[in-house]
């Protein structure tokens, strides 16, 4: 950024001493990734501040920073998050603001650090939160809601449009303290109050005097209704008395079932008495079965254990039979066992000498022989392994030469495929490289397009991006294309479904790549508001969405994000006249389109949304196309992939020769092997027959030496003596038949001992049955006795059941719960009335009922009065009784409110008329050196909430002067009013200071100039405010004062950090980047 004079543009005029900071001011301005800058930081002036820089540079940046590091609300900006604010790629931003202390303190330092869901904030290095930041907002008076203060860009249009009323607010809370705003609020809600009190009074006297006619008309009624009410009360009397006299017949009839119950107590209790004998018999049988029981218990187990014994003797019986028949079978076997050795023994013999005349006729085999062989078979083993090793050694050469041979073919391949290639992906990265320009999201965006074409898997679960897989066939909107599709959408993949979103989603994550994703639901097609012939005579060939083909999914996601279909476009530029038939509406009319393209200018149409809602327009130029125009390579890519295949085919013939000389080297390397290989085949089958004969022979050699062993035990055997065997097995044959007598002897007496206790326990049995027959004749007996005290108990529980149910009948509980429901009025009453019917012995249900018949009659021959009518008239009473307690108390608080008002009235009237003079004279005294005539008027109204600021301004001599609105004052004529309006504000405002937005936008040089002379004269010699100026252009030869600065925004791909340090005593500061 520079700071130059009025002077010839080789000089530059060194800064003066800077004027001093004021409470509010703002020192410096510093952003890290905020909107487009990575960082920024503005050094300001306590005077004029003026921003300048070509539209789309980042101009409106340090607005929207002191809006958003001040704790401003988004909406003053016209956006719609925080994200917005970000820089695309990043994740936070962070906005600095340095503002000047009251005397004698350190200037603040406010910081603002955000995402896009929240924000930190610290004043002075010190934690701190937003409400503390609106707190020192308050404290200088900073008041960025307010157009008189704080006019960015996207609100000029709205300040333009305010309305008179608002202007005047707005102006109040601009003028010192704001207090006169507070007072005409005040003045509102109350006049507002006191026109709703008014009102009432005067509903309540109209009700009132209704009310007084109303009443005497039903006093009548209320006559005629007492007399019918009398007899209708008897008559509920009688109904009343109802649950009493139920209650009295079931008093009655319960008396007489308590006799009853009574009598059949006494009946079972006497019959009772004779049971007792009968069960004392029963009684000693069951003692008596129960001990016989357990002693015939005993006798079973006792007859258990000796069956035990009996088994026990039975299976020592078995076993000493057992071992006999074993031991008789030895003695055997030792009486003839010599005679069968004799025999084994010539078979033996006969064997050995069939196998050593086997053995003479076996081959002899030299051990030394095999010796051989085995060395020589190893040495040739050596020598194959050293050829084994060079040929690997050979063929990985030529394997890696073949690699290499592969690698240079496919390169070639892809050279020679980019030349010829109709895949826009090629195109776009080939020019991209020639360009030699990087960009991030496009860089990453084509690696991730070729990495996902070779995963077979992704196949057919995404659509590719547009500026691949969407053309625009005429080249004259691509360049439009591109300015409608923002960079994320034109980069982005296309899914339809959510699992394939989840699916991409976790391939970025494990690539470690951020491109964007967009979501389609549905697939949808264009529809249009307005026909071919509609759009021609707007001046338009058609909508943008008919100038671009491609899947029809990716095209539906450009409907639904960037609204391609809604927006016109035109290969011309449109005239003035067309221009003005899309723009100019007003109030609730509809815009035809908010966004058009017309030439190389993108128009965008916005709504004020004050006063009467009037429509502007936004311009942007629209630059050359970068995706969409690519038709095919240039030639200077041409060449140098021809030059780059040749390359190739040049390496690729020298690798060929090198692969041809390695495999003939691997071919005489395979006939020394296949030669090695079959001598050793050779040996090794000499090597296997020899062993083979020299097995055979040992075999024959270990069986001949095992049958003589064999030979040899069985000669020893036939000659051994086995008599002593003999009469060892002979004696114990002996032992085991005298055990076995002894076992019988035993076992007869444990047969006799179960034959005696069997007899017991038969007699036993028939003592049990005895008892038990004596128990079952009493209980026989007892039965028949107590069949009839299940009679009597049946009478005595029935009688004892009906008494109670009449207590717990759901009867006896209604009339219960009707006593309790009754008032103590109630029943008094009900008693003198029950008392004449009990002293007569008629107070009975049916008597009772009786009565109420007849009083019915009597009832039914009167004549009814209209009860709604008497009700109305109690309601009338309790009205006209409200209405004149209320009427004095609103009359006494509308004399009060008026009193009040009318106080305020006389301060605020004042006050607020002289500032206005104030205002009208200094804005005529500016106004009328750029136009005829000026003023601003104060217009009174009945209502406070009526009363207006308005702007009185005549630009021709033979005009009259018009209020300033959209429809009487071009747009150049409202926004020179306006700034010299806020210039008239001077010295009246409390405000540090004061933020205008490109306010010269459609003013012609003269007024302009003009404007700007007195915009930094005010800023500059009056030190009450800092002035901040945004515009996009500047003329020549315009007035700058010394202590003014500008500030000049370049921003470009060409634009680098500007690391080189510069003398800052001649005013200059380095570029913000």
């Amino acid at each position: 950024m520079s700071l130059e004079s009025n002077g010839p543009a080789s000089k530059r005029r060194k800064v003066l001493e800077p004027s001093k900071f004021r409470p509010g001011f703002i020192r410096k301005v510093r952003v890290w990734n905020f909107t487009t800058y990575s960082y920024t930081e503005f050094n300001l002036s306590s005077t004029l501040n003026m921003i300048i820089g070509p539209n789309g540079s980042g101009k409106s940046t340090l607005v929207a920073s002191i809006c958003i590091g001040l704790a401003g609300s988004i909406n003053l900006i016209k956006r719609k998050n925080l994200k917005s604010m970000i820089k695309t790629g990043q994740e936070k931003s962070s906005v600095e603001i340095t503002i000047e202390n009251y005397e004698g303190q350190s200037p603040l330092v406010v910081k603002r650090e955000f995402t896009a869901k929240e924000s930190n904030w610290t004043v002075n290095n010190k934690r701190s939160t937003e409400a503390k930041v609106k707190d020192i907002r308050a404290k200088f008076n900073i008041q960025l809601d307010n157009l008189c203060h704080f006019l960015p860009q996207e609100r000029v249009a709205e300040f333009a449009g305010l309305s008179p009323e608002k202007l005047l607010m707005e102006t109040e809370r601009t003028l010192g303290d704001g207090h006169l705003l507070v007072m005409h609020e005040d003045l509102i809600s109350k006049d507002n109050e006191s026109q709703q009190l008014g009102n009432k009074i005067k509903d309540i006297e109209g009700r009132l005097a209704k009310l007084h006619e109303d009443r005497s008309k039903l006093e009548e009624e209320a006559r005629k209704l007492e007399e019918y009410d009398k007899k209708s009360q008897e008559v509920d009397n009688h109904r009343l008395l109802i649950p009493y006299a139920k209650y009295q017949d079931l008093k009655n009839q319960r008396t007489h079932l308590k006799r009853l119950r009574d009598e059949a107590k006494h009946k079972l209790r006497t019959f009772q008495a004779n049971f007792k004998p009968l069960e004392n018999d029963i009684t000693n049988a069951e003692k008596s079965i129960n001990d016989e029981s357990e002693k015939y218990s005993e006798l079973k187990n006792s007859l258990k254990q000796t069956l035990n014994e009996i088994n026990k003797h039975k299976n020592t019986q078995k076993q000493v039979t057992t071992e006999i028949s074993e031991l008789r079978a030895n003695l055997k076997s030792y009486q003839t066992r010599a005679e069968q050795k004799k025999k084994e023994l010539q078979e033996i013999k006969k064997e050995i000498a069939e196998l050593q005349e086997k053995q003479k006729g076996l081959p002899q085999v030299d051990q030394e022989e095999i010796q051989n062989l085995t060395s020589e078979l190893t040495s040739k083993r050596h020598e194959l392994r050293d050829l084994e090793e060079q040929l690997q050694e050979v063929n990985s050469q030529r394997n890696e030469i073949g690699r290499e041979l592969t690698h240079l073919t496919e390169q070639l391949r892809g050279a020679e495929k980019r030349l010829s290639t109709k895949d826009k992906l090629d195109m776009l990265v080939s020019d991209s490289r020639q360009n030699g320009r990087s960009y991030r999201l496009r860089d990453e965006a084509f690696e991730v397009h070729k990495r996902l074409r070779n995963e077979p898997e992704y196949e057919g679960r995404y659509f590719e991006a547009p500026v691949i897989s969407c053309n625009v066939p005429d080249r004259n909107y691509a360049a439009a294309a591109e300015k409608i599709i923002d960079n994320n959408t034109l980069f982005a993949f296309t899914v339809t479904t959510q699992s394939d979103f989840d699916f991409l989603s976790k391939f970025s994550q494990h690539t470690n790549t951020n491109t964007p994703l967009r979501l389609v639901n549905s697939v949808v097609s264009s529809t249009h508001e307005y026909n071919k012939q509609q759009l021609r005579e707007f001046g338009f060939e058609g909508y943008l969405s008919d100038y671009i083909v491609g899947p029809k999914e990716v095209l539906s996601m450009l409907y639904s994000t960037s609204k391609i279909h809604t927006i016109p476009v035109s290969k011309h530029q449109l005239s003035s006249e067309q221009v003005r038939r899309l723009t100019n509406i007003s109030g609730n009319d509809r815009l035809p389109f908010t966004k058009f393209v017309a030439g190389d200018t993108l128009y965008n149409i916005q709504r004020s949304k004050y006063g009467t809602q009037q429509a502007f327009y936004i311009t942007e130029k629209i630059g050359r196309s970068q995706y969409f125009g690519v038709q095919g390579l240039s030639q200077e890519a041409k060449d140098a992939i021809n030059e780059e295949i040749s390359k190739f085919r040049e390496r690729i013939e020298q690798k060929k020769r090198a692969y041809e000389g390695h495999r003939n080297s691997i071919d005489s390397f395979n006939e020394r092997l296949t030669e090695i290989k079959h001598h050793m085949q050779d040996i090794k089958r000499k090597q296997q027959e020899l062993q083979e004969a020299s097995r055979r022979a040992g075999q024959l050699q270990t069986k001949i030496e095992l049958k003589k062993e064999r030979e040899q035990k069985l000669e020893k055997d036939s000659k051994r003596d086995y008599s002593s065997k003999i009469r060892m097995f002979e004696q114990k044959i002996d032992e085991k038949y005298l055990a076995s007598g002894q076992t019988f002897a035993s076992l007869s007496n444990c047969v006799l001992e179960l034959a005696h206790k069997e007899n017991q326990m038969k007699l036993k049995k028939l003592e049990i049955i005895g008892y038990k027959n004596k128990k079952l004749t009493a209980e026989s007996l007892l039965d028949e006795l107590g069949a009839r005290q299940e009679k009597l108990k049946n009478d005595y529980n029935r009688y004892k059941r009906e008494y109670d149910e009449i207590k717990q009948s759901e009867a006896f509980k209604e009339i219960e719960r009707q006593n309790e429901a009754y008032t103590d009025e109630e029943r008094s009453r009900l008693a003198d009335l029950a008392q004449v019917y009990v002293e007569n012995g008629t107070f009975t249900e049916a008597t009772i009922r009786s009565k109420i018949d007849l009083l019915e009659d009597e009832l039914s021959l009167l004549t009814t009065a209209d009860r709604g009518s008497i009700d109305a008239l109690k309601q009338k009473l309790q009205d006209i009784q409200l209405a004149e307690t209320n009427l004095p108390l609103l009359q006494t608080e509308k004399e009060r409110l008026d009193n009040r008002i009318k106080g305020i009235q006389e301060e605020y009237e004042g006050e607020l008329t002289s500032l206005v003079n104030k205002i009208s004279l200094a804005f005529n005294k500016r106004f009328t050196k750029v136009a005829s005539d000026g003023r601003v008027q104060l217009a009174k109204s009945e209502r406070f909430k009526d009363w207006k600021l308005q702007i009185l301004v005549k630009f021709r001599q033979e005009s009259e002067l018009k209020v300033l609105d959209h429809q009487s004052q071009s747009g150049g004529e409202r926004a020179v009013s306006t700034i010299f309006f806020i210039m008239s504000l001077q010295g009246l405002t409390d405000a540090p200071f004061r933020i205008v937005d490109e306010i010269n936008q459609g003013m012609d040089p003269k007024n302009e100039q003009m404007a700007h002379r007195y915009l930094v004269h005010t800023a500059c010699q009056n030190s009450k405010s800092q002035y901040f100026l945004v515009t996009p252009k500047l003329l020549t030869g315009l007035y700058y004062h010394p202590d003014m600065v500008v500030h000049c925004i370049f921003t470009g791909p060409y634009i680098t950090d500007n690391e080189e340090k510069r003398d800052n005593s001649i005013g200059l500061l380095d570029f913000a980047v």
